[in-house]
């Protein structure tokens, strides 16, 4: 309709609350996570064993025993004893006489001989060894 003037939009009238309306904006945020993969981590674990030859060298003590005899009389139990480093362990032995005695029969002198004597075993050992690869994610991973 030319000519007309346009019609304007009518302002609310604040007293008529039946006709009231407040036209609003708002803006609001919506956030969302999403779980992206850029790579992969793999860990290997390897045990090798390989052989070596322990080597070192052993004291062993071993005894020599020495019979000694000795006949003699002895009025009491002689005592165990040490002379020298040897120990002496006292054989006696009754002998029905008119009088009873003891008689000192053998002595045993013995002596103690230490040796060092080479020793080699082999052995195994084990030792691990660890190995961390890295690689990108494809595009179809993320």
């Amino acid at each position: 309709m030319a000519g007309q003037p346009e019609e304007t939009q009518r302002q609310p009238d604040i007293h008529d609350a039946d006709d009231v309306v407040l036209n609003r904006v708002e803006e609001q945020v919506e956030l969302t996570k999403q779980r992206v993969v850029d790579s992969h981590v793999s860990v290997t674990r390897s045990t090798i064993e390989q052989q070596e030859v322990v080597s070192t060298l052993l004291n062993k003590d071993r005894v020599e025993v020495k019979h000694v005899p000795k006949m003699q009389y002895v009025d009491e139990m002689p005592a165990i004893r040490e002379e020298e480093g040897v120990m002496i362990v006292p054989v006696v032995e009754e002998e029905i006489h008119i009088i009873r005695k003891l008689v000192l029969k053998e002595e045993l002198h013995i002596h103690k001989v230490q040796e060092t004597v080479p020793f080699e075993e082999v052995v195994t050992l084990r030792k691990q060894q660890v190995q961390v690869e890295k690689t990108k994610a494809k595009e179809n991973d993320r």
